[in-house]
């Protein structure tokens, strides 16, 4: 089973945030996504990606159900 975490930002240039790390680490995520209001995506840092929420559907993989 595969742990993916998601924060939303209201900029357009988020950075990765103490409480980011804090969050993959403690919650023990295999990636986190962060959502934002920019028109690119970017690696922000290992398995911590930057995605426009206007392409959410396409950038992030469909979860599924167990």
């Amino acid at each position: 089973m595969y742990r993916y975490g998601f924060e939303v930002k209201r900029t357009s240039a988020p950075t990765v945030t103490k409480s980011m790390r804090s969050a993959f680490e403690t919650l023990k995520l295999d990636r986190l996504d962060v959502l934002h209001a920019g028109k690119a995506s970017w690696p922000m840092a290992d398995k911590i990606r930057a995605v426009p929420f206007s392409r959410m559907f396409d950038e992030v993989p469909k979860l599924r159900r167990r």
